[in-house]
């Protein structure tokens, strides 16, 4: 009989989608939400410039970041479990935590991304694989002897 593909489950792609779809979302906000400027020290000005007009650079690379950090983990859990491996593995884990001290640190718009990443992480079964515990008759044989 033929081995079912592995796939991710659909909790965890809905975690890695949700937080692709909060990247880009915070990014759209960035265009409308204005934010005060202070043009001289000491004094702000009334908010007449959007958040990407003041902060335009920052935010796309705030972006980029944040979806490379996404699509990483994805393809680093999707890696695992098309290979059969148990659980999130090492590499996943660092770069979801990574992310998430990220956040903390300044760069909050990472954050929320962070929490999504470790709760996709938490998704995938820690247990064995079922090709590594089924066992040939072969060497079943050879055991018992």
């Amino acid at each position: 009989m033929a081995e079912r593909p592995r796939r991710l489950h659909r909790i965890t792609v809905a975690l890695l989608a949700f937080a692709a779809l909060w990247c880009v979302v915070q990014f759209v906000l960035s265009l409308f939400v204005h934010v005060a400027v202070r043009p001289h020290p000491g004094t702000v000005s009334p908010p007449t410039r959007t958040y990407f007009q003041a902060f335009g650079p920052s935010e796309v690379v705030l972006t980029a970041i944040g979806l490379g950090v996404v699509a990483l983990v994805g393809s680093l859990l999707h890696r695992r479990r098309s290979g059969g491996e148990p659980g999130a593995g090492i590499a996943a884990w660092a770069v979801s935590i990574a992310a998430a001290a990220l956040g903390v640190i300044g760069f909050a718009s990472l954050f929320g991304v962070a929490i999504c990443l470790l709760l996709a992480c938490t998704t995938v079964r820690r247990g064995r694989s079922r090709s590594v515990t089924k066992e040939s008759p072969a060497i079943l044989g050879a055991k018992q002897s």
